[in-house]
């Protein structure tokens, strides 16, 4: 890992974090999951479909319920405003392996539009 790499990492987990925050929405949502921004890990514990905390994850074996760890390009075009076609969502960006999506699929796959909602409210705001 290069100092480039984890400042790039540190600078996308920066600008996830004063978004996510504030994340919530009405749902019954709750899971710990393991987002990876480059090289830097995190745990984003959600509890009845709000952002309670954000946790640098330092911990050896620290659990969650499944992972989602992308590279700094991939992070920053799916953050563009308009993302390119192929960067656009977690799938297209697990098939061009720049995701990858890992562990216990049922609560994604059943909470899918949250989760995406989740990732992308670090998305630029069109001016």
């Amino acid at each position: 890992m290069t100092g480039s790499q984890t400042a790039a990492g540190a600078q996308l987990f920066q600008r996830f974090r004063a978004r996510a925050v504030s994340f919530s929405k009405p749902r019954l949502f709750s899971a710990d999951i393991l987002l990876q921004f480059d090289d830097i890990p995190i745990i984003v514990r959600v509890r009845d479909g709000r952002v309670t905390e954000l946790v640098e994850h330092r911990v050896p074996l620290q659990s969650s319920d499944f992972s989602i760890k992308g590279t700094a390009q991939g992070w920053t075009k799916f953050w563009q405003c308009m993302p390119p076609a192929g960067w656009h969502d977690i799938f297209a960006l697990n098939k061009r392996k720049e995701f990858t999506i890992e562990g216990n699929l049922q609560p994604l796959m059943a909470h899918l539009q949250y989760v995406k909602d989740l990732l992308a409210c670090a998305r630029e705001v069109a001016a």
